[in-house]
């Protein structure tokens, strides 16, 4: 028989689990579409970038999930086989350079337009949308990054 701390510790990870917005999800928080001077690839080349969260309780693997910058081709470019753990972050430069090597900086195979776009992070069945920003987001300031607040699960 389970006991009643356990029941009620069980109850509230199912209840945060499906209830809470946002709760065990990857998603895009934060993103740069106009990097003159700010954050900088492996080449020391201010790319614009793209950051992907995890605020669920395991870690994810990335591998087979989407980056789009195209409403109707969601499954424009792929993650490798990437993790990423409970409340990390991974930025992928949007350089259009098309880097998926594990374990190395992550490029797109598009670039972020400072006039605002469509913009989503779509899941491994290349339908579902975990995050996007349609139709478009906003025209963008130079190094003013854009997105939403991480929601903190401790």
């Amino acid at each position: 028989m389970m006991s009643l701390s356990v029941a009620r510790a069980l109850f509230a990870l199912i209840f945060f689990a499906t209830v809470l917005p946002g709760f065990g999800s990857v998603r895009i928080t934060e993103f740069l579409a106009s990097n003159l001077r700010g954050l900088t690839d492996e080449e020391g080349n201010h790319e614009d970038w793209i950051e992907i969260y995890n605020d669920g309780i395991a870690t994810v693997s990335l591998d087979g999930w989407y980056l789009t910058d195209n409403a109707s081709n969601l499954t424009k470019w792929r993650f490798p086989n990437t993790n990423i753990g409970p409340g990390q972050f991974i930025v992928v430069f949007a350089s259009d350079k098309n880097r998926r090597t594990p374990g190395t900086p992550l490029h797109t195979n598009f670039k972020l337009s400072d006039n605002g776009e469509y913009l989503a992070l779509v899941q491994p069945d290349a339908t579902t949308i975990a995050t996007q920003f349609a139709p478009s987001y906003p025209a963008q300031a130079t190094d003013v990054s854009y997105g939403f607040p991480a929601l903190q699960t401790k």
